[in-house]
């Protein structure tokens, strides 16, 4: 069974962007991973070291993360999928080990529709796994209207 990632953003208009992965792919024999990083933020000053979030913060965080996950899976009509919530200060290698670790057999993720210059630039978390990532990539960019 193919392992199939989607590295999700808790931003709607990615998430929404992302249950186009259907138009793209035959799921019913897959096994989807919807996976999320919070990235956690160390923060120094000379008497002490910070972060956030907090480590007591982590099971309420995932919680909440995991159940808009599975209200995310639901709406998108997935039937055999793993929820992955994980917090770490560099979450673009995070998602890179995680594909490692499952053998995942390609990764999902989306982008938004820049304009402009800005437009010139995809997102730097499609471009360090198109860089770095162990399985295929399909990037979902944008539907024009």
């Amino acid at each position: 069974m193919k392992k199939i990632v989607l590295f999700l953003s808790l931003d709607e208009e990615l998430m929404n962007q992302s249950k186009n992965i259907t138009k793209h792919l035959n799921l019913d024999e897959a096994e989807i991973h919807l996976f999320h990083c919070h990235k956690v933020q160390v923060y120094m000053n000379e008497l002490s070291v910070y972060s956030y979030p907090t480590s007591d913060q982590y099971p309420e965080m995932e919680k909440a993360t995991n159940s808009v996950l599975e209200q995310f899976a639901k709406e998108a009509g997935f039937k055999n999928y793993k929820c992955h919530t994980v917090f770490d200060s560099d979450p673009k290698d995070r998602a890179v080990k995680y594909l490692e670790d499952i053998k995942g057999g390609l990764a999902v993720v989306a982008t938004k529709g820049a304009s402009g210059f800005e437009g010139l630039f995809e997102s730097s978390f499609a471009s360090y796994l198109k860089k770095f990532s162990p399985a295929d990539i399909l990037i979902l960019r944008p539907t024009r209207d």
